[in-house]
């Protein structure tokens, strides 16, 4: 499916200046940025154990911008991510636990997103001339696939795979089901919300090269974790596992004595403490409790 292109946003670049001109730099840049050897950090993350690529400076604005432009395509409603007013949790919202519930994520997306899936998005959806297309795929993508670190990565999968998730759609609504997205989680809710829509959806994404895992499959009734929130019968809550960190988080607060390493943890908890009055309201108050703690070190520490 093809939906309303914006001719501002990256479409019918038909020459290299006129790409230049599009992200607001000079063709020096763009010839720069092409060139350049070592375009990308690149580390492990100690939490996940994933390899990392973040583009450098020059690159990233390149990459903010290329997102910024990428935003004013009109998407489909099913998709929750790198869409203003949607998020993880508008995501998790639309599943409720009156019916049943299916998921599956694509196995290490971005790594498996190749740069050749990214090519033929600018020259045949975007109407991009050769030469431009393969401009855009050398600035976004880092030894051939989508980079990991990029703030163009998430909009940029969905439009790179957008056929495989209209074809994904359309399997949800032939089997009576909702389905959203939010970057490499697949959710379908509904009455045919089961192993076999697990199972084509399964042969879909194969058939792109990509791989479908951790499915799993939830009854009428049943409370299930969407995109990191927990959804119950009484609206959605603060799953588990996030729970107990900021119950560890807190502890080591009341543990520590004044100093920079406190300001460092209320920090950190001021944060999980808001994002979880995001999707719960509850903790809102808690939240505003740290908040006012992490000012008070800030202002003995911070300097």
């Amino acid at each position: 499916m093809i939906y309303q292109r914006d001719q501002s946003a990256l479409y019918k670049i038909s020459s290299p200046q006129m790409l230049a001109d599009r992200l607001l730099i000079s063709m020096e840049d763009l010839e720069g940025l092409l060139h350049d050897p070592d375009p990308y950090k690149r580390w492990i993350d100690k939490k996940t154990g994933r390899a990392i690529q973040e583009p450098r400076p020059r690159l990233a604005c390149i990459h903010r911008r290329i997102a910024l432009l990428l935003s004013r395509i009109a998407t489909p409603d099913y998709l929750h991510s790198a869409r203003k007013g949607r998020s993880y949790i508008t995501n998790a919202s639309v599943h409720g636990v009156e019916t049943r519930c299916a998921k599956i994520d694509v196995r290490k997306f971005y790594p498996s997103a190749r740069a050749q899936a990214v090519y033929h998005f600018f020259l045949d959806r975007m109407a991009c001339a050769g030469d431009v297309a393969g401009m855009l795929s050398k600035l976004l993508t880092v030894d051939g696939h989508l980079p990991t670190g990029s703030s163009a990565s998430p909009i940029l999968s969905f439009f790179a795979y957008e056929d495989m998730f209209d074809e994904l759609s359309i399997l949800a609504a032939n089997a009576g089901c909702v389905m959203t997205v939010y970057v490499d989680d697949i959710v379908f809710s509904g009455h045919g919300a089961g192993r076999r829509i697990i199972y084509a959806a399964k042969k879909i994404i194969r058939s792109r090269h990509l791989h479908g895992h951790k499915t799993k499959v939830f009854r009428s009734g049943q409370p299930r974790i969407v995109t990191g929130a927990a959804v119950t019968s009484a609206g959605l809550r603060l799953p588990n596992r996030r729970q107990r960190s900021i119950a560890q988080d807190q502890t080591l607060f009341e543990n520590l004595l004044p100093s920079r390493e406190k300001l460092v943890v209320a920090r950190r908890l001021a944060g999980r403490l808001y994002e979880a009055s995001q999707i719960d309201p509850g903790w809102r108050s808690s939240a505003d409790r740290m908040a006012a703690q992490r000012d008070a070190l800030h202002f003995a520490f911070g300097r």
